[in-house]
């Protein structure tokens, strides 16, 4: 899809425009004035050249800034995760070792067997074993 806006179609010149375009102006002027009026058109041409530089050098510049600002708050960003990271697993590997610490010793509070145990109760072990009382 081209772009055809009205200001861009002043740049479209074909070759033979272009040529009907110098034909005119060595009318006009005459042949006398064309070197003049080619330096003219050549130093205008330069001056654009170096303003565009200047802007894409200015743009660069900028977004270059922002560039290092975003991969500074990236760099932090991944800091602080680290961190997090870090301390989940911490906490993780405690998590991990308090319960395997409690499964090989053998738990201080009293349980059901214990205290039935004590009053002379027996808890059936398997479904359907009858209660025995001593």
């Amino acid at each position: 899809m081209m772009f055809y806006h009205p200001v861009f179609l002043i740049l479209d010149v074909s070759g033979g425009e272009f040529m009907l375009i110098v034909l005119v102006i060595f009318l006009v002027f005459g042949p006398d004035k064309m070197p003049e009026i080619a330096r003219k058109i050549g130093k205008i041409m330069n001056d654009m050249k170096k303003a565009s530089n200047d802007l894409t050098r200015e743009f660069r510049q900028e977004t270059s800034e922002l560039r290092n600002d975003l991969l500074s708050a990236q760099n932090k960003i991944k800091e602080e995760m680290e961190g997090v990271n870090q301390e989940v697993s911490k906490t993780r590997a405690r998590v991990v070792s308090d319960l395997t610490i409690s499964e090989e010793t053998p738990a201080k509070t009293p349980t059901i067997d214990m205290i039935e145990a004590k009053q002379g109760n027996t808890v059936p072990k398997t479904p359907g074993e009858s209660e025995k009382a001593v």
